[in-house]
């Protein structure tokens, strides 16, 4: 029973934060971590102010040195210092939100998490009168309850690709400028820190002038942060995707023995499984006892991204998908003839895609929650990685929500039947 328990506790903190994490840090398109790269432009970030002192005076270098840059203030400094944040927005620059308090927000609630960002929201726009655009959150941390961000399309999450460790106490003025320099790179985002505890951030207003300088005489210019600033990235981004995704795909097919004919026309993959469940009961009358045989289908994403990139219209694109989806399922039919396995009793798959069967033909069950989040996600990983428009496709996508589908195996006979003799008539073949 322990076991259990402590497994229950571990699956839950690894949905409600690794997996939320390792998306925002490393895949999602609301984050922001460092620039183009084909530029030689770099972004100072400020974090944890604002400060009476440290604030006021990195403004003063900024100023003299012409530079712009964003600065993530706690809701509580912005609150005890109004004044401070209403000269930085006069003096041009971007300001976004840390946080509340700087709690770290892996261990706290949905609700306390949303209270951090919505308390320093309603506080900067009592002080300047409009809402932070940015948000970074303290240590660079995300949970579950983030993803309601995502759906704020005026709200842009931003980490850094270069941290300073200016925040370290056993890091001295020299070793800040020293990291910095010898690590810089064309689109790095900086993370510097104005308002950190006691006296800490002394060191980073001594060694930003001689950063400066020194980054100018390597050819740098220090950009204000922007929208523009991450385009170079997401193609190397999508890149990685598809590199991971084939090494998944590789795994899984070996894991649950999937079958991958040997037909460019193919759309689909496929394994023959054992129902491991209770008993299912189809439209048509059809019974999937515990250890009846099924068809598991999956649709193979290097396929439908070629059919998508191929076509200039989503119509045509569209048409050909159908087209090889009824051949794909034909040919599949004719492997379970050719191989004797007429007990094969049902189709299954877990889609978004479930209204192409029809509710007429297919039976349809709700996916459970923690599947569902897990399709969901991986739904978005496929839309980016494997659609032409990659990361602006993932901003049209409406949502949807992924469904188990079981249609009989006689019933998809007939389906393709139909089909065929209706593209027969019309002289399409």
């Amino acid at each position: 029973m322990l076991i259990l328990i402590f497994l229950s506790i571990f699956l839950l903190l690894v949905i409600y934060t690794v997996i939320p994490d390792i998306w925002f840090r490393f895949i999602s398109p609301s984050v922001l971590k460092r620039g183009n790269k084909s530029r030689r432009y770099v972004f100072f970030t400020f974090d944890d102010g604002p400060h009476p002192i440290y604030t006021t005076q990195i403004l003063e270098i900024l100023e003299r040195n012409n530079i712009k840059a964003t600065f993530f203030f706690l809701g509580k400094k912005a609150k005890e210092f109004p004044e401070i944040v209403r000269l930085v927005k006069e003096k041009g620059h971007v300001i976004g939100s840390h946080g509340y308090s700087h709690r770290p927000i892996w261990v706290l609630y949905p609700n306390a998490t949303r209270e951090e960002f919505k308390k320093t929201d309603s506080i900067i726009y009592s002080i300047l009168g409009e809402f932070p655009k940015y948000i970074r959150p303290p240590w660079g941390g995300f949970n579950l309850s983030m993803l309601k961000f995502l759906n704020d399309q005026k709200k842009r999450f931003v980490l850094w690709s270069l941290d300073s460790r200016d925040w370290q106490r056993n890091i001295g003025v020299d070793n800040i400028i020293e990291r910095v320099l010898n690590r810089i790179e064309p689109g790095d985002i900086v993370l510097f820190h104005d308002g950190r505890w006691e006296d800490i951030s002394k060191k980073t207003v001594e060694a930003l002038p001689i950063i400066i300088e020194k980054l100018r005489l390597k050819g740098y210019e220090i950009s204000l942060l922007s929208e523009d600033s991450i385009h170079g990235e997401r193609k190397f981004l999508t890149l990685l995707l598809k590199a991971i995704f084939t090494i998944v795909d590789v795994i899984f097919y070996r894991v649950t023995k999937t079958i991958r004919i040997d037909d460019p026309e193919m759309l689909l993959s496929f394994s023959i499984n054992r129902n491991r469940w209770k008993r299912i009961i189809l439209k048509d009358g059809t019974i999937i006892d515990r250890g009846d045989r099924y068809v598991e289908i999956h649709f193979l994403n290097d396929a439908i991204s070629s059919i998508l990139r191929n076509h200039q219209t989503l119509m045509g694109a569209s048409k050909e998908i159908k087209r090889r989806l009824f051949y794909s399922i034909e040919r599949i039919i004719k492997y379970l003839e050719d191989n004797g396995l007429s007990d094969v009793k049902a189709f299954h798959g877990v889609t978004v895609l479930y209204r192409i069967i029809g509710t007429d033909l297919g039976t349809i069950y709700d996916v459970n929650p923690i599947f569902r989040s897990f399709v969901d996600l991986y739904e978005k990983l496929i839309l980016v990685t494997y659609h032409p428009e990659g990361f602006n496709r993932l901003k049209k996508k409406g949502k949807l929500t992924p469904k188990s589908i079981w249609v009989s195996t006689t019933s998809i006979r007939d389906l393709v039947t139909r089909h065929r003799n209706r593209i027969i008539s019309k002289g399409l073949i």
